[in-house]
């Protein structure tokens, strides 16, 4: 199994996670997998560039039908989105919440949730993730869901060993696991995300959650 990318303990497979995940040596999971609600991408072509500078993506892979996370159940896991498929995971009190800050009038979250089986009790991060309104990563657009660095480097203090994220998308869990020293894997099924994370990865040497 051929890395995509690989350097200072990160490692980037191209694939699927379905095909490759058996192969991959880690001792937990932090991901933000798809959800299973067909999220719009277009978000250009619909006019959210009223409120923000945004593109149109790539529909997220996956995300048509309903997610079934029983392969990831090996690992110790944080899996963000789980609200929409907590059914098919077991019963824990480990909840972390993201609050982003945003009005409650708004057509999206306020906040966002992640099952876990890594720690006890709920958990809140808050970090404004609203539009141009960010805390963070002001200004970089890479994916439709795009999760903030600063909040996978507070998702992964919960956690020890090795990280795969099987659902890497723009690599945020990369990166968090680069600026705390950690090794972590990534699989991303479409090549594009894979380019985009490795050179997130090659130019973020010293990366700033505040920029």
């Amino acid at each position: 199994m051929k890395p995509y990318y690989e350097q200072d303990g990160i490692t980037i497979y191209h694939g699927d996670c379905l095909d490759l995940i058996g192969a991959v040596d880690a001792n937990v999971v932090v991901s933000d997998p798809p959800y299973g609600i067909s999220h719009p991408t277009n978000y250009l072509t619909r006019g959210r560039s009223n409120l923000a500078k945004c593109n149109d993506y790539l529909p997220v892979h996956g995300d048509a039908v309903a997610f079934e996370p029983k392969h990831l159940m090996r690992f110790p896991a944080i899996l963000w989105g789980a609200n929409h498929y907590a059914d098919r995971l077991a019963a824990s009190s480990g909840w972390l919440v993201w609050d982003k800050l945003r009005g409650d009038d708004l057509d999206q979250s306020r906040a966002e949730l992640a099952w876990s089986s890594c720690h006890k009790g709920v958990r809140v991060f808050t970090h404004r993730w609203d539009g141009f309104l960010r805390e963070s990563e002001r200004g970089e657009n890479y994916h439709p869901t795009q999760k903030p660095v600063a909040l996978m480097t507070w998702a992964i203090s919960f956690t020890e060993g090795t990280i795969l994220d099987p659902y890497m998308g723009s690599g945020p869990v990369l990166l968090a696991a680069k600026l705390a020293g950690r090794k972590a894997i990534g699989i991303e099924i479409e090549e594009l995300y894979c380019e985009i994370a490795a050179k997130r990865l090659e130019q973020r040497v010293l990366f700033g959650v505040d920029t």
